[in-house]
């Protein structure tokens, strides 16, 4: 059965969710009863239905005592999920708005400052996969000669942002080698995606073990993703470094690594 952190997700307050799983199990209850079963406070209880009716998930009988009854969630959670998507897209195109207007009134700020000299203005740090998925396909999109990239678990992106990552370059007849460790070649699941990518023109590599993942980018810029140290689920910084030198010192390396790694065979191979 569901527990009352998966309704949250559909919009509920905990006290909502617990109060219509309590009604769900019965035919109806009073308010007392579902402050028992549901762990509701008694003074808080008749706001939690007033709110489920409200949103359709609950009726109430006029007796005394007032008794509730749960709405079948076949039809009462398809209507919530409904709402719930339709608040979400508002809250999307106002966030949206909001970072248009405020782009643009900050804009200039950003621009007074570009004379001022800044030591690190050729270093970005980005944290979390979300925000590192999302600049590696900005760069990948702005590439214009070549794309060079290591690739090593744990992955960052889906097979479809690879997809999307690698396609960009592609796509414009760009020369694109990617060197994967033997790790990510055995992935059955990521197997369509080296058919397609090599049908598209990729050159692809195995090496038995890479030191980090990788991309550069024309020779003028490098995303270094890094597994933070600590334990748990995998999490990852990443470095944009616009720096030519240690761009061509990275370089030296994938030749390196490029030379001593096999060619890619296909999946039957």
């Amino acid at each position: 059965m569901a527990d009352a952190r998966a309704l949250t997700e559909l919009g509920l307050t905990a006290y909502e969710a617990a109060a219509y799983l309590a009604l769900l199990g019965r035919p109806e209850l009073t308010s007392a009863e579902v402050a028992a079963r549901a762990g509701i406070p008694r003074q808080r209880v008749y706001d939690v239905l007033g709110a489920l009716a409200a949103k359709g998930l609950c009726l109430a009988r006029e007796a005394v005592p007032r008794a509730f009854a749960a709405v079948d969630p076949a039809k009462a959670l398809d209507l919530l999920a409904r709402e719930r998507g339709e608040a979400l897209m508002r809250e999307r195109e106002a966030a949206l708005a909001l970072a248009g207007r405020l782009a643009g009134e900050l804009g200039p700020v950003f621009a007074s400052g570009r004379g001022q000299n800044d030591p690190l203005a050729y270093v970005e740090v980005l944290a979390g996969p979300g925000r590192i998925a999302a600049r590696a396909l900005d760069l990948a999109r702005g590439a214009a000669r070549r794309v060079n990239s290591c690739i090593t678990r744990p992955m960052i992106l889906s097979a479809e942002q690879n997809r999307t990552f690698m396609q960009a370059p592609l796509g414009r007849g760009l020369a694109y080698r990617a060197l994967c460790d033997a790790s990510v070649l055995a992935d059955p699941g990521l197997a369509p995606l080296w058919a397609g990518c090599c049908d598209a023109g990729l050159e692809l590599r195995v090496a038995p073990a890479l030191p980090l993942k990788m991309q550069a980018f024309d020779d003028e810029v490098a995303l270094l993703s890094m597994q933070d140290p600590a334990g748990g689920p995998p999490s990852f910084t990443a470095v944009v470094i616009h720096n030519r030198g240690v761009v061509a010192m990275l370089g030296l390396a994938f030749e390196q690594l490029w030379a001593g790694a096999e060619p890619y065979k296909g999946e039957d191979a």
